[in-house]
């Protein structure tokens, strides 16, 4: 087993499990194992509750940096970050990450509305490239602030191409 397993893949292997149990033909069982889960939850919620209290603001910053502890912060709301800075440094990471240089210029992170929507605002970008930058950005937010309900994009127009139109080279005027 890895020392450091993905909280995605851990979970998404938790769910499968509970399928085939509610699957099968005794369906206590999976009763049972949901519970069992809860407890469990609740138990090592209650663990790091007592933990980031004991290391407090400054040392908890820094246990929530590691992703796989973030995410277990967060499932217990135990996050030292608010929302907003979580999203911002989401956004952070996704464009220190992008191929693209220059996108970092054309993003502004508007804020969270009040019904928990990520507003954030694109520079003139369109294709692929636009739409890969997208859905990293949503996928990071999501990560990093599941309380939200989504991202909504506002692309600024592109500015009007400007044509110059001259006379060819030795045309008569």
């Amino acid at each position: 087993m890895d020392p450091t397993p993905d909280a995605h893949a851990a979970a998404a292997r938790v769910n499968r499990l509970l399928d085939q149990l509610r699957s099968g033909p005794d369906p206590r069982a999976a009763l049972v194992a949901e519970e069992l889960v809860r407890c469990l939850v609740r138990l090592y919620g209650a663990g790091l509750e007592r933990i980031m209290a004991t290391v407090g603001a400054e040392y908890g910053a820094d246990l929530a940096a590691d992703p796989l502890v973030e995410s277990l912060l967060l499932v217990h709301d135990l996050h030292p970050s608010g929302p907003d800075d979580r999203v911002r440094m989401a956004i952070d990471r996704v464009l220190a990450g992008s191929a693209s240089g220059e996108a970092s210029g054309e993003i502004e992170y508007l804020g969270i509305d009040g019904d928990g929507t990520v507003r954030v605002r694109l520079g003139g970008g369109r294709g692929c490239a636009a739409r890969a930058l997208r859905q990293a950005i949503t996928t990071a937010v999501r990560d990093a602030a599941p309380e939200t309900t989504g991202v909504a994009f506002d692309v600024a127009a592109a500015p009007p191409v400007l044509l110059q139109i001259s006379r060819r080279p030795g045309a008569v005027a």
